[in-house]
């Protein structure tokens, strides 16, 4: 888990499925990266990952996104794909591709 600050609190972020499943109980939308199009389904999915991942969350959804900055907007979606990344393991998927003959080049 990650530590980031936002709107003032440290606060830990993660990525598991009880994360996905919280951003479909926010957002109405069955989980998937198809889904993840808009502002503001990315920052649900920000918020399901910090509900999930502390004890409680000092401010509501709306709150976040009224009040938070560009640096904390950046960090929040960075560890937020980060821990999604981990959990999907995609650096060991993406080293497993087999390389293609002409050495990336189409």
């Amino acid at each position: 888990m990650e530590k980031i600050t936002v709107l003032g609190h440290e606060l830990l972020v993660a990525f598991n499925m009880a994360v996905q499943i919280e951003f479909e109980e926010m957002s109405g939308q069955p989980f998937g990266i198809e889904t993840l199009g808009t502002q503001k389904a990315t920052m649900q999915l920000c918020y399901a990952a910090l509900k999930v991942s502390n004890e409680s969350v000092p401010f509501t959804f709306e709150e976040m996104v009224q009040g938070i900055n560009v640096e904390d907007t950046a960090a929040i979606k960075n560890a937020v794909t980060s821990a999604m990344n981990a959990w999907y393991k995609l650096p060991e998927v993406i080293e497993q591709q087999p390389a293609s003959e002409d050495g990336g080049k189409n």
